[in-house]
């Protein structure tokens, strides 16, 4: 297993051209902005660190309980009520997460993009698969660069949140409960057991959960079960597996775990020695 802490194209220069098996990797979305999650999430780290354990009285909660009586199938009174006077919402702080994702999704553009994707195409050996994770309102342009590229065999996958972090409840019904990935060959015969179809997912319909708890700090990590499912779908053991937005580590992780061969790197010295730590574990 090779994982570097350094840029990804100045990675993919240490890779000879036809020696990837599989790339798996998840770029940034070029979506970053301020919204009131990232307010949120910045109130819950100054309450902790102030040491104020409620921001709502009993009183409070007894004036708006009724609201919510068509969440008590979810969640219980007493769950709800400790959520509120804690957090000011029913759903506690598990929701609290970024969207303004800081200077590696802000600095990221299509033109980066499109040159990490040529030379994907030049590592990848023939009949290697790609499949590239990216913004649901871009894919058109994504698309049309792996078509640039030569790649071949080009379809959609989709990865279906099955407990999704809420959008503005005030303001949208909408959840942010899915995803979208491209998937394009090298040209030859790609790798691809459908074996694996075994009802966790219906062709290229994925249903997983987000990552929860201590594991999960990167704000756009990725469910390694999915991975996995990935992983053992369109490579086989022994294959070398590549990615360049390593992120939180869950390739590399999911690789570990399935005797492939690893290589990749992050970018971001903190999240680089964070997802060490995870892939060591």
């Amino acid at each position: 297993m090779d994982i570097r802490n350094m840029n990804g194209i100045e990675y993919l220069e240490t890779i000879e051209n036809d020696s990837v098996d599989f790339i798996l990797t998840d770029p940034p979305y070029i979506t970053s902005k301020e919204t009131g999650m990232d307010n949120f999430k910045k109130m819950i780290d100054e309450n902790k660190e102030a040491g104020i354990e409620f921001v709502k009285t009993e009183e409070e909660w007894e004036s708006v309980k009724d609201n919510f009586k068509d969440k008590f199938s979810e969640f219980s009174e007493e769950t709800m009520k400790t959520n509120y006077m804690k957090f000011g919402t029913i759903y506690g702080s598990k929701y609290s997460v970024q969207t303004k994702y800081g200077k590696w999704d802000e600095n990221f553009t299509l033109d980066m993009l499109e040159e990490f994707i040529q030379i994907y195409y030049k590592k990848l050996r023939k009949g290697g698969t790609m499949i590239m994770f990216f913004d649901i309102w871009k894919i058109t342009p994504l698309k049309e660069l792996l078509e640039k590229y030569k790649f071949k065999q080009i379809r959609f996958i989709e990865w279906i949140k099955t407990n999704p972090q809420p959008l503005n409840q005030s303001v949208n019904y909408l959840t942010n409960s899915r995803e979208i990935a491209l998937v394009g060959v090298k040209g030859g015969k790609p790798t691809f057991n459908s074996k694996y179809d075994n009802g966790l997912y219906d062709n290229e319909i994925y249903q997983f959960p987000i990552q929860g708890g201590k594991k999960r700090f990167h704000p756009t990590q990725k469910s390694l079960p999915l991975f996995e499912a990935l992983i053992k779908k369109h490579s086989n053991e022994g294959d070398v597996v590549l990615d360049t937005f390593l992120g939180s580590g869950t390739t590399a992780i999911a690789c570990k775990k399935n005797n492939r061969k690893f290589k990749g790197c992050e970018a971001s010295k903190e999240y680089y020695d964070k997802l060490m730590e995870l892939v060591n574990d």
